[in-house]
Formats: structure tokens, C-alpha cells, sequence
């Protein structure tokens, strides 16, 4: 078996048109596709500038629930700047924490699906 990377996330969501501008707006990920399909079925998939792995809008499916997703974590170079930017668009964050490995702060999106945002001292290895 040669599965070689996590390409998507699904992010499940009640408001696509919410959550797209939390996303692209507020936390300034790129839109890569908005896609508008047969039944009001919608595709938004967006990424941070350079990432590999994507995100998914989507509407709730199979067990899942809108704010269900926790604890994905993305990382910056500059967590204080960062901090007081995403605060100046609206995102509401924790205070920054200081741990061994880096420093970090959690919000959450409009659904209430949860975030980590990180420094770290160290190379993040999978």
C-alpha cells in the first residue's frame, strides 16, 4: 500500500458562505475551488499560502456533525504577530501558551470546529 500524504480535510460546516469567509477572510487562506454542483451540493476547498494539505467546506455528512473536527493545528513563524492579527480580523483565540516545544494559542471557526495554532522550537514531525 503507498498512501503518500493527506491531501483534504473535511471541515463540516452548517453555513458554507460562513465559514468561507472565516476562512479565506478572516484567517487568509487561499480559495482554490468553489464549486457549485447539481442539488445545492457546493465544493470549497481552500489551503494556507504554500500548504500541501487542503481543506473541505463541507455540509454534514455521514455521522459527521458541524464543529465536530478538533485540534488541527497549523503553525506560523511569528505566533505573537499572528496572534495579534487574526485578533484584529475578528478571531477570537486563547491567550499564547508557552510549552517545551514552541508556544500556541487555539480558536475555534463559526461551527465551533477547533484549531491549534503553533511556533514551535522545534521541526513538527508526523
Amino acid at each position: 500500500m503507498a498512501i503518500s500524504r493527506v491531501d483534504t480535510v473535511s471541515i463540516p460546516v452548517s453555513d458554507q458562505r460562513q465559514a468561507l469567509w472565516f476562512y479565506r477572510d478572516a484567517l487568509g487562506f487561499e480559495l482554490i475551488r468553489d464549486h457549485h454542483g447539481e442539488n445545492h451540493q457546493r465544493w470549497i476547498q481552500l489551503a494556507p499560502k504554500g500548504a500541501e494539505t487542503t481543506i473541505s467546506l463541507v455540509k454534514p455528512f455521514g455521522g459527521m456533525a458541524a464543529g465536530s473536527v478538533q485540534g488541527l493545528v497549523v503553525q506560523t513563524d511569528d505566533i505573537q504577530k499572528t496572534h495579534q492579527e487574526l485578533s484584529r480580523r475578528g478571531v477570537t483565540l486563547s491567550d499564547i501558551v508557552t510549552l517545551v516545544g514552541g508556544r500556541f494559542a487555539t480558536f475555534n471557526d463559526p461551527d465551533g470546529n477547533g484549531w491549534v495554532l503553533i511556533e514551535a522550537n522545534v521541526q513538527m514531525q508526523a
